[in-house]
């Protein structure tokens, strides 16, 4: 009976502890220049108020701060060659792999943000306050279900824009309406597998997990297969090309580095679906999953399946 009591008081600990995950603020110093933060992982950590020189390792975080108009003076290259750079990142933004400590420091940062776990965090935190940030939901998100508007939402409370951040999202899922009325019956009724091609083979993602998987199932409402949503439960699914065709589908997305008629041909073959059904992606671009990238691929599938 003891240990049963035990068990159960550790039960109901973790799910407190669970309930109050999440990003949210806890005070404001007296003179207003830092603000107390609680992470997801329960972690409080003080901030700049205002940053002026933020710097980005998540690919997500940076379409994401853009809308927020926070003031970011370096990013992951994980954004380099992507229609982001191009079109939405300030040139004189710097661009700074992953662990290069030296080039995050010639920056001067005051806030870093970046990924949870990273090996590197006691070294970015003896640079600048440092948060660290799990693609995962929150119990204090307006959006859970949706991840992506949900790390938008978490960096909105790390930037204090926390209104900024939902009302962007409350209007984007207006705006998501718009565009499903825009592509008519194209998705309705129709099944869709999301692949990505590895150095290993290829690699089936499940929804909500970047490379296009928000604007084809959450934008565009396309459905899957009952028994591939079972299989990606645990996780991405590695699957041979000879094996797609177990799973039923109208269209196939593939992610790719280099474009391939060959590979498109091949990849219709085995799926049992015709060319015309088989939409080449860029691999780069479509890993992004920031709101912007997110509507930027729901406008492209739409033009290129119509």
């Amino acid at each position: 009976m003891h240990k049963m009591k035990i068990r159960l008081l550790l039960i109901v600990t973790m799910l407190l502890v669970s309930a109050c995950s999440g990003f949210r603020e806890t005070g404001v110093s007296e003179d207003g220049a830092t603000r107390q933060i609680v992470t997801e992982h329960t972690e409080e950590i003080e901030v700049p108020a205002n940053p002026e020189r933020v710097v980005l390792l998540r690919g997500v975080d940076v379409g994401n701060a853009e809308l927020l108009d926070a003031d970011v003076a370096g990013v992951g290259d994980v954004v380099a060659d992507t229609w982001l750079a191009e079109e939405k990142i300030d040139p004189e933004i710097t661009l700074l792999e992953h662990g290069d400590i030296e080039g995050i420091k010639a920056v001067e940062p005051d806030l870093i943000i970046t990924y949870a776990p990273d090996a590197y965090i006691e070294d970015y935190q003896s640079i600048a306050p440092t948060v660290q940030i799990s693609y995962s939901t929150s119990i204090f998100s307006p959006f859970r279900e949706r991840l992506y508007l949900t790390q938008l939402y978490n960096l909105g409370v790390i930037l204090d824009k926390q209104e900024k951040a939902q009302n962007i999202g409350d209007g984007w899922l207006e705006e998501m309406t718009r565009i499903q009325r825009s592509a008519g019956d194209m998705a309705n009724g129709k099944k869709a597998i999301v692949l990505t091609k590895e150095a290993e083979g290829y690699i089936i993602r499940g929804e909500f997990s970047a490379f296009g998987t928000e604007a084809v199932y959450d934008v565009l409402d396309f459905s899957m297969d009952e028994a591939l949503k079972e299989a990606l439960e645990e996780g991405p699914l590695p699957i041979e090309l000879d094996a797609i065709g177990a799973y039923d589908t109208d269209y196939l997305f593939v992610n790719v580095k280099d474009k391939d008629d060959e590979m498109r041909a091949d990849i219709a073959e085995q799926a049992g679906i015709s060319e015309a059904q088989v939409i080449m992606q860029d691999y780069d671009s479509y890993r992004l999953n920031d709101l912007s990238s997110v509507k930027h691929q729901a406008e492209e599938i739409i033009n290129k399946v119509k």
